[in-house]
């Protein structure tokens, strides 16, 4: 099966060397990578546990390279807790195959653009956690110790994270940096998700859910802060963010697309556009 370098993950690489060449001395090293899937069709909608699709946000730019190094690592961190999430959510409904994607991208399509910073940035490598975990989804994933090594992962990730200075983690500016970039992969995943009308790619889909709901998470963080000091942007932020979510009912995919991709990206863009 030919796998596909997704377009988004492959410019955040891109985009992440060219910053750090311009910055010379920025606090990151740019790693590279790509998500890459593998197309498995069924009946209707594709489980795309490989799955070829159109690319977790691939979008040559807008969506993925900020220009700011720590946006960037940030980015890379979030889209593997989406993926994480959906998992999460997959796996309480015994759905552990349909797991087993999400599960298996962070460590073969997004480590790589963290690789190299996590050294650089002081933070334990734990790509061979991601990969233990990935081995026990596939051979054991109802077993307690797969429970217990998604935990840990989902703690190794958030611990690169702390590695960017808390102060920054509640700067509006840099989180709304990072959920923009979220949001833009978020709406190529979900387009890709779509033909004819009708949900063909599961994987995308899921992909999608998960980073829109990581995006609410990040924006509760700063959300207090824009409300006293931006309320009028913290209103349409927030209820756009709502509206987005509706996109999205469950893990599960409605029977029809409850919104166009090009209603998606239009949320997207107003979402944008009053982050500034």
């Amino acid at each position: 099966m030919a796998k596909q370098i997704k377009a988004v993950e492959m410019f955040l690489a891109l985009s992440l060397a060219v910053t750090l060449g311009a910055c010379n001395n920025a606090t990151t090293d740019a790693g590279e990578g790509g998500e890459a899937e593998v197309v498995e069709p069924t009946e209707t909608v594709n489980q795309g546990g490989e799955g070829g699709e159109g690319g977790e946000g691939g979008e040559g730019g807008e969506g993925g390279g900020t220009g700011n190094a720590d946006v960037d690592y940030m980015t890379a961190l979030a889209l593997m807790k989406g993926h994480l999430i959906v998992a999460e959510e997959l796996i309480e409904e015994g759905k552990y195959a349909e797991a087993e994607p999400h599960i298996g991208h962070p460590v073969e399509e997004l480590y790589g653009d963290v690789e190299g910073q996590l050294t650089t940035r002081n933070v334990p490598q734990f790509k061979a956690e991601l990969n233990e975990l990935n081995d026990l989804a596939k051979s054991a994933p109802e077993q307690p110790e797969t429970k217990q090594a998604f935990t840990e992962a989902m703690e190794l990730i958030d611990n690169a994270i702390a590695a960017l200075p808390e102060s920054q983690r509640q700067d509006p500016e840099f989180v709304l940096g990072t959920i923009n970039q979220l949001l833009k992969t978020a709406a190529e995943e979900y387009e890709a998700a779509i033909a004819d009308d009708k949900f063909v790619e599961l994987v995308e889909y899921q992909d999608s859910r998960g980073f829109v709901l990581y995006s609410q998470q990040l924006y509760e963080n700063i959300a207090e802060e824009m409300q006293q000091e931006r309320p009028e942007d913290h209103e349409v932020i927030s209820s756009t963010l709502d509206e987005l979510e509706t996109v999205w009912p469950s893990v599960n995919p409605p029977d029809s697309p409850i919104k166009t991709p090009s209603e998606v990206y239009g949320l997207v863009s107003e979402i944008e556009l009053r982050s500034s």
